[in-house]
């Protein structure tokens, strides 16, 4: 005995199709206007390392002085103890 598998078949399928849209280009602006215009990647980059190290000189100089005047003013105050 011979046995026979079938699979029915819908009559009422219908095909999708679908359709590639090709991806716009992403513009991407010459260095060249970065610089002109001012918004160079490394411009930037490079103007906060200058501001920084720039802030961190100046406060190292703010807590010398504040130092300095502290170890000037509790000297004597010290000395007039003893």
């Amino acid at each position: 005995m011979k046995t026979v598998l079938t699979t029915p078949v819908n009559s009422n399928q219908t095909t999708q199709t679908s359709q590639l849209i090709p991806a716009s280009p992403t513009s991407v602006e010459n260095p060249s206007t970065w610089m002109r215009d001012g918004y160079s990647p490394t411009e930037i980059i490079l103007a906060v390392a200058i501001l920084t190290s720039l802030s961190i000189g100046g406060i190292a100089s703010v807590i010398v002085a504040i130092t300095g005047l502290v170890k000037t003013l509790v000297r004597p105050t010290s000395e007039k103890t003893k």
